[in-house]
């Protein structure tokens, strides 16, 4: 539920305030986790507390100004909480390793690293500046993923595990960002976008950071679809491509969907690929949502495809509009000598190594 704070009278009087309307707003979300993987070490266990199972935490401020004329101004800020140890997520200032901001735990306060912009909106479409998803990822990649790309069934571990394995910045979200989103006709719209790594020029790091996300929809009945392609100059990991492709259709009893990614980097040492195919479900049964998934991605490392499987099965329950409790189920295989997929649960996998968790959980928003 949003909080909305109405313009101070005093204030809009004076000129000093002229918001016609901010949001305070946001989620948490904890868990108590059990992993277990198979390890160079031998097959080891982990229980944790962990954050973002079923949707990610965050709190957010937005705002909305009628500018007469059908325009409006806007601005948004949406950081990403820990709230498993009490901390802030971490950034990047220039989509690039120098531009990150403190990985250890504890060690970031909060940061609207999620979303940072301040637009204009009206018949034009939507205009945007400042951090922003790359919609590539959000529109597309994570459009239909049944689980939201969280918890242990989270779809990126298996589809976006080439661009992390070699840092890339913008996997998800990129700084510097200019947004445009044109209006829906016939169900159609698109979202174009482009960030700069704000480096100068004639070296031969200057286009480092520098990418784009070009990506367009259809959505109308029980019909959803999306396509979009994004790009990120990086000279020593290697350019990096994400294209991605995703549609559900809504049956009313249930809600299937299917999603393809193909990650690229254009290495010195030679091309890498990711590719992958999500096939997901979800059933609403009263208060209930039944979901489940199958991932199947390949990666190619030194000409040779080693493979991956990810099956997810999860269950959330609301106790009301604002609460829900959940479980979610994600199981892990590597084949074909591969070792790319579930290191996220207690650590790097060996190869052909298995790795399996679960997290059960409560989820509230405000």
């Amino acid at each position: 539920m949003k909080k909305t704070l109405i313009a101070l009278a005093a204030l809009a009087a004076t000129g000093a305030f002229a918001q016609s309307s901010v949001s305070i707003w946001g989620t948490v979300d904890a868990s108590v986790n059990f992993a277990n993987g198979d390890l160079s070490s031998g097959n080891q266990t982990k229980t944790s507390m962990g954050n973002s199972q079923l949707g990610s935490s965050k709190l957010g401020f937005s705002g909305l100004e009628d500018l007469g004329g059908g325009l409006s101004g806007k601005f948004w800020l949406e950081a990403g909480l820990a709230n498993d140890f009490g901390g802030g997520k971490g950034s990047n200032s220039n989509n690039q390793a120098s531009g990150a901001a403190p990985a250890a735990a504890g060690g970031q306060g909060i940061v609207f690293q999620r979303r940072s912009y301040v637009g204009l909106v009206g018949g034009f479409g939507e205009l945007k500046l400042g951090r922003e998803y790359v919609n590539t990822f959000i529109g597309v990649q994570a459009a239909v993923d049944p689980f939201g790309t969280n918890g242990p069934a989270d779809s990126t571990q298996m589809m976006l595990t080439l661009g992390a394995a070699k840092g890339i910045a913008t996997i998800t979200n990129a700084s510097n960002m200019v947004t445009y989103i044109t209006p829906a006709m016939s169900g159609f719209s698109a979202n174009l976008q482009t960030w700069f790594g704000e480096n100068v020029s004639g070296g031969s790091t200057s286009n480092d950071g520098n990418g784009y996300s070009v990506t367009a929809q259809y959505a109308a009945g029980p019909i959803f679809a999306s396509i979009g392609q994004q790009e990120t100059k990086a000279s020593v990991i290697g350019d990096y491509t994400l294209q991605a492709f995703s549609a559900t259709y809504d049956l009313g009893v249930a809600k299937v969907g299917y999603t393809y990614t193909h990650e690229g980097v254009k290495a010195a040492a030679g091309d890498l690929k990711n590719d992958g195919n999500l096939l997901g479900v979800t059933v609403p049964v009263g208060a209930m949502n039944l979901k489940a998934s199958y991932i199947a991605s390949t990666n190619n490392v030194a000409g040779k495809d080693q493979k991956g499987q990810l099956y997810g099965l999860g269950v959330d329950y609301s106790l009301s509009k604002r609460t829900k409790v959940y479980a979610t189920y994600g199981s892990i295989t590597n084949s074909d000598g591969g070792a790319a997929y579930g290191s996220g649960y207690v650590g790097a996998l060996k190869a052909d190594g298995t790795g399996s968790a679960l997290a059960l959980g409560v989820f509230h928003t405000f």
